[in-house]
């Protein structure tokens, strides 16, 4: 649970270097198993940019929270409102991104932007749809401890590489 010196806030445009370096130090530990190949690499760098974050902010349809504990941001979550799940007709509300950094995972801080990302889409009159890459068992457990369902498949693309993705649906009824 957040305790009382950590904040959830919308993100501004000074967060954006930040961002960038929180969203590579996720993404890399959690992808990177075998080390830093040329498809990482070229991925994270035009990718998980401040340029990225500043353009997730400028779309009306984003909104890109964070977890702040005394000016430094532990966590982010991208929650797009006009994202329709390919899966579910009558879901159009997608968790884009739910990054914790390591050393505050099992805080509740996942949870926490979680609970809001499900605000979000139940203000929009929607469930909540994510993807999840299938061979990340820790993410998997953690929506499925959620109430989030698997409701199909989609596939990333890193260079030359497909990785299969769980399409995820939040349970109807839950939060």
């Amino acid at each position: 649970m957040l305790n009382s010196t950590m904040q959830i806030r919308l993100a501004t445009p000074a967060d954006a270097p930040r961002l960038a370096v929180l969203a590579v130090q996720v993404w890399t530990h959690t992808y990177a198993k075998q080390g830093i190949n040329n498809e990482i690499a070229s991925y994270v760098l035009a990718n998980l940019t401040p340029a990225y974050f500043l353009q997730c902010m400028q779309q009306a349809s984003q909104q890109l929270l964070v977890v702040e504990q005394q000016q430094h941001l532990l966590a982010l979550a991208l929650v797009d409102t006009d994202s329709p799940c390919p899966t579910c007709a009558d879901s159009h509300v997608e968790l884009k991104t739910l990054y914790v950094q390591a050393h505050f995972a099992g805080n509740g801080l996942g949870t926490a932007l979680l609970q809001r990302a499900v605000q979000l889409a139940a203000a929009q009159g929607s469930r909540l749809w994510l993807s999840v890459n299938a061979e990340n068992s820790k993410a998997m457990q953690f929506y499925q401890k959620h109430q989030y369902q698997q409701c199909g498949e989609i596939y990333f693309d890193l260079g030359q590489t497909r990785h299969k993705n769980w399409i995820m649906l939040q349970t109807p009824g839950t939060a």
